[in-house]
């Protein structure tokens, strides 16, 4: 081998050399943001509220520390049991850490695509109306969380507005009936217990009305006054007293003839109180329930209607007359069944 082919060969491996230690130190670099996104993943699991081991109830707190090492462990052990254990406790961005894996894995894909939805604030609100939607026909067909009486538990005031004042005391009789033959001591207490807690709820909601009522008065008058200054003193007077005489008189014609409306008019204002409650419920407004039971509940997710609205919004993006459209198809589709459904209740 001459000097020429000597020298050349040299610089080839020198070349070959560098791009080896370029790769090598991507490599690295690549490993250290791997290494530090897995770490912030951890610790910021390790600080949230997930549950990480079944514990008693006189059992000390886990410190950060034994959160970490549990989080640790099962990341090391799993990432699709660590997706299902701790994923809704992640950031949106953690779910790069677990990129790669799910175009290795199918139950990793899984999870991630469940997540990706989940942080999506909009597929995320859309999921969430859904599964109230299902959670409320499930509760309506069971029957006891939609009943009058626990209806009426829950928002006394409109039922007396809508249903109560027009009962005859018969009707109420039969609607607040105790079997006395069966009943023990501690459930009758407890029943004139919460007997006791409607009427001061009851009593609470018509002062907050009546706050509301004298607010709205005041806003009123004050409009008037400000327009008198124009049109001079008597129009304040001409203008505030039938407002109050009417007020009063609508008030005593309710209590004077509760009786006086037509059945079918007491069924449109029932089927108004009840409409109203299951709004209340799908709009998260019944502060005892506990809506993560729902919201966070898959079992709740109407798998069929979500696939079609998924294949609707895929086709629909692939013309280009619709591209521009197609951003809030999903939801909007979603909530079809909803709205058709809410509808036929004011119709009814």
């Amino acid at each position: 081998m001459n000097k020429e082919e000597h020298k050349q060969n040299n610089v080839s491996k020198i070349i070959v050399d560098d791009k080896n230690d370029s790769n090598n130190s991507q490599q690295i670099s690549l490993n250290e943001v791997d290494k530090n996104l897995e770490e912030e993943l951890l610790h910021h699991v390790a600080k949230s509220k997930a549950i990480f081991k079944s514990q008693q109830k006189d059992d000390p707190d886990l410190t950060f520390e034994e959160k970490l090492v549990i989080a640790r462990n099962i990341l090391q052990k799993s990432y699709c049991l660590f997706l299902s254990k701790f994923g809704h406790y992640m950031k949106k961005e953690h779910l790069k850490f677990f990129a790669k894996s799910k175009n290795e894995d199918y139950e990793i894909a899984y999870y991630f695509n469940k997540l990706q939805r989940y942080f999506n604030s909009s597929t995320r609100q859309t999921d969430v109306k859904n599964r109230r939607y299902q959670a409320l026909k499930t509760l309506i067909e069971e029957g006891e969380y939609f009943s009058e009486s626990e209806m009426m538990k829950r928002n006394p005031l409109l039922y007396e507005h809508l249903i109560g004042q027009y009962m005859t005391e018969e009707q109420k009789r039969l609607r607040d009936n105790i079997d006395t033959k069966n009943i023990t001591f501690v459930n009758l207490l407890m029943e004139n217990i919460e007997r006791d807690n409607l009427k001061m709820k009851q009593k609470l909601q018509e002062e907050e009305e009546q706050d509301v009522l004298e607010g709205n008065d005041t806003d009123e008058e004050q409009k008037i006054v400000y327009a008198s200054k124009n049109h001079g003193e008597k129009a304040t007077y001409w203008a505030i007293i039938p407002i109050v005489e009417n007020k009063v008189q609508h008030k005593n014609e309710i209590i004077k003839n509760p009786h006086c409306i037509s059945k079918s008019q007491k069924q449109v204002l029932k089927q108004e109180f009840v409409t109203n409650m299951y709004q209340n419920f799908l709009d998260g407004k019944d502060i005892d329930f506990d809506y993560s039971t729902v919201d966070e509940n898959e079992a709740y997710d109407n798998i069929d209607l979500r696939t079609q609205d998924e294949e609707d919004k895929y086709f629909d993006s692939e013309s280009p007359e619709t591209i521009g459209s197609t951003e809030n198809t999903n939801e909007i589709e979603s909530e079809d069944e909803l709205d058709i459904y809410m509808k036929s209740l004011k119709v009814n």
